[in-house]
């Protein structure tokens, strides 16, 4: 493997890692992680341990991939190439499956659980992780190649006021005392200060 190969394979493993930190930290943080499915003595409920797999899925590893997607992008500074977002979700499904497995066979180890109930519960979280982080890098590559440029209101951009347009032409005289004007841009008038009117 050539250092060239093996540094895109570090930028990959890095993507990946990025996308599954921040795709379960928005799982755990929304409360969709089924973190109770891993305790071996709750009692495993399948069915509501697949809708919390599926719900982190969608808007945990979804998102996850989407990132490890971008990261990957950035990094490699690529052109559209489906294929790059794809491998990078895969790679966050990769530190996925490598993580949460020895997490969870620790986690039972030190509770002296049920081991067989905790890799079940990994088992079907590992489906979700597999379904939906390839598809949240395939989407970054599809926003890759559609540059969609941000819409004025969210620019939060504001033009720096320009110099005031020049006064109108006329006298600069006070047409009661003779004195100067001074002419207000706010009121678009002349004021003269000693007579302290509007001319």
């Amino acid at each position: 493997m050539s250092i060239k190969e093996k540094g895109y394979l570090h930028d990959y493993i890095a993507a990946g890692l990025i996308g599954f930190g921040i795709g379960t930290a928005i799982a755990g943080l929304g409360g969709f992680e089924p973190l109770i499915s891993y305790i071996p003595w709750a009692g495993i409920d399948w069915g509501r341990t697949v809708a919390q797999n599926f719900v982190s899925g969608l808007f945990g590893y979804l998102p996850g991939g989407f990132i490890a997607g971008y990261v990957n992008f950035r990094l490699h500074k690529a052109e559209t190439a489906r294929m790059e977002g794809f491998t990078a979700g895969v790679m966050a499904f990769l530190a996925h499956l490598f993580i949460t497995l020895f997490t969870t066979i620790f986690r039972t180890a030190i509770v002296s659980g049920d081991f067989g109930a905790a890799m079940g519960g990994w088992a079907i979280s590992l489906v979700f992780a597999l379904i939906f982080y390839p598809i949240g890098g395939y989407f970054a590559s599809l926003a890759e190649e559609k540059t969609i440029p941000l819409p004025p209101f969210l620019r939060f951009q504001f033009r720096p006021a320009g110099p005031p347009p020049p006064p109108p032409p006329g006298t600069a005289t006070c047409p009661t005392c003779g004195g100067p004007l001074t002419y207000i841009q706010q009121y678009q008038k002349w004021y003269c200060y000693k007579c302290e009117k509007y001319a």
